[in-house]
């Protein structure tokens, strides 16, 4: 698993209006699909949270990379760090 940090631009509540219906909407698709676990801004709204379930940090950055947030600069930049996921059954 990998964990991506996406910073907000200055603003973002009213920045990202525009464009969160279809954000969403791939976020979800996403979900379905098995290839994010959750997904999140952090209260201040600095910056969003996205788990994703894929295999390598090229694919975390394929997925940033594409979003509607990304290509219209209501994310600023993004770090991705791979999470090793706690197994609770032994």
């Amino acid at each position: 698993m990998y964990v991506v940090e996406a910073k907000y631009v200055a603003d973002a509540a009213n920045k990202r209006q525009p464009f969160r219906a279809e954000h969403l909407e791939r976020l979800g698709k996403l979900f379905a699909e098995g290839a994010l676990v959750l997904a999140g801004a952090f209260d201040d709204l600095s910056a969003s949270l996205l788990v994703l379930d894929v295999e390598s940090p090229k694919a975390a950055e394929a997925i940033v990379k594409t979003d509607v947030f990304w290509n219209k600069k209501v994310w600023t930049g993004y770090t991705i760090r791979k999470l090793n996921q706690v197994d609770f059954d032994g």
